[in-house]
């Protein structure tokens, strides 16, 4: 009986740290699969905000969308990548210039948009 005790035992608590094991990496896997999810549901967010106020800031000009887009360019600084955050500024910057390099910058976006979203 003695040797049975002997063997069952360290087996039973080995079984009990195995289960245990598990469950923290059970956790540790979900934990990582939903902050994953979050940070793509943000940038999803922050991109789509930023093309709706760049569209309403373009349609109609004013001081109101001026500074809705400044917040959804902040929120793509925040949340987005800086390849994205960078076209932003492009589109920014080039606004006064030629066409084709405010069109250029917008393209590059939204491909830089993509590629990060797909990425997540």
């Amino acid at each position: 009986m003695e040797t049975t005790l002997t063997w069952l035992l360290p087996m039973l608590g080995g079984l009990g740290i195995g289960s245990l094991l598990t469950s923290v990496a059970t956790h540790i896997l979900s934990r990582r699969s939903e902050m994953k999810t979050r940070l793509y549901q943000e940038k999803r967010d922050a991109y789509l905000g930023l093309l709706d106020a760049l569209h309403k800031a373009a349609v109609e000009p004013s001081e109101a969308n001026a500074k809705n887009f400044a917040l959804w360019q902040t929120r793509v600084q925040l949340f987005g990548s800086n390849y994205v955050a960078k076209t932003v500024q492009g589109i920014i910057d080039t606004n006064a210039g030629p066409r084709e390099a405010k069109e250029t910058c917008f393209q590059e976006m939204i491909e830089g948009m993509k590629r990060d979203l797909s990425s997540s």
